[in-house]
């Protein structure tokens, strides 16, 4: 949301302001020689929503614009309350509604200082608007505007208390926060306990072979299954034929653990001996699935009584490990 610089007269007060409150205000204003917060307004009919009291330190200077950041007040994304809390939460009947602000604030009859409480779906970001680009040309019947009909008739001690009473308030909104969080924190870990549950019954896929050498279907295979299972475990045999032997088990471990060493749930293992002549599990990791494009794996699952599914195989350029090693 940006700010624009209006001619102070398209905008119009809905509350009064304190006296002290607006003495010292000026008083920093004047010593910056700058406004560093945009006075918020409903851009239909200029109502001022945020900032009166910056508002009428502009008018009783005589300056003729003010930095204004223009909302719809009647669109859902601008609430109304009277508490700050309300922010959050809103537990009994609004005390005000926004016809009623708008309505008081056309025929002149201001609301006591601090009554509203307006939230936004935007935080209020600091400007820097030099005091001498708002003077403008101004009259010289301008130059010395009275502004008492806009200041509450209020002393020391009443101000005093309602500032004590927005501490308070203050203290409510912090509460509210800390319930929310104490809420957020409870359905964070309700959550992550549904994650590591259902992840739990997820399978440990198995997917066995001679990788000979690793190549783009390989990958593209492993990286199919990573999302879909809780872990995958690769797993490198060492039937390779001496007579075509491209590469060795250890260099093919060593080539798929440094390229799969950012997944947390990949394992790659070296297979001791040829996967279809072993007679038993020992010796293999511990799985629910064994995955294999190769029949002859397959048909070693099933003896072994291992629950097994065939995965096709990959095919395109350089997706065969015939052809890479012949080109070899």
């Amino acid at each position: 949301m940006r700010y624009e610089i209006v001619s102070i007269n398209a905008l119009r007060p809905l509350e009064k302001v304190f006296p002290i409150h607006l003495k010292n205000l000026s008083s920093m204003i004047l010593s910056d020689g700058y406004i560093k917060k945009s006075i918020i307004a409903d851009k239909e009919t200029g109502t001022v929503l945020d900032g009166s009291h910056r508002y009428v330190f502009l008018l009783k200077y005589g300056f003729a614009k003010a930095p204004v950041m223009w909302v719809n007040y009647f669109d859902d994304s601008v609430r109304l309350g009277t508490r700050l809390k309300h922010r959050f939460m809103v537990e009994d009947k609004p005390e005000l509604t926004k016809e009623e602000c708008i309505e008081r604030a056309l025929r002149g009859d201001l609301l006591p200082p601090r009554t509203t409480r307006h939230f936004f779906t935007f935080r209020k970001q600091d400007i820097s608007v030099s005091l001498e680009d708002l003077r403008g040309n101004i009259q010289s019947d301008d130059a010395h505007r009275s502004v008492t009909d806009l200041i509450a008739n209020v002393d020391v001690s009443e101000e005093l208390n309602n500032n004590i009473g927005y501490l308070q308030e203050i203290s409510e909104e912090t509460e509210v926060i800390v319930q929310y969080l104490s809420e957020m924190w409870e359905t964070k870990r309700y959550l992550s306990n549904q994650i590591s549950m259902m992840n739990n019954l997820r399978e440990v896929v198995f997917f066995p072979g001679k990788f000979h050498p690793p190549h783009l279907g390989h990958l593209q295979t492993i990286m199919s299954l990573i999302p879909k299972y809780r872990k995958v475990i690769i797993g490198v045999s060492e039937d390779i034929p001496q007579d075509k032997k491209v590469v060795n088990p250890n260099e093919v471990v060593f080539v798929l653990m440094n390229l799969f060493k950012s997944f947390q749930n990949v394992e790659v293992v070296k297979i001791n001996g040829v996967l279809t002549e072993l007679k038993d599990m020992l010796g293999l990791p511990s799985f629910d699935i064994l995955l294999s494009g190769n029949k002859k794996v397959l048909d070693w699952a099933t003896n072994m009584g291992v629950k097994a599914r065939y995965l096709p195989r990959s095919e395109g350029t350089l997706f065969s490990g015939t052809e890479i090693r012949e080109e070899i």
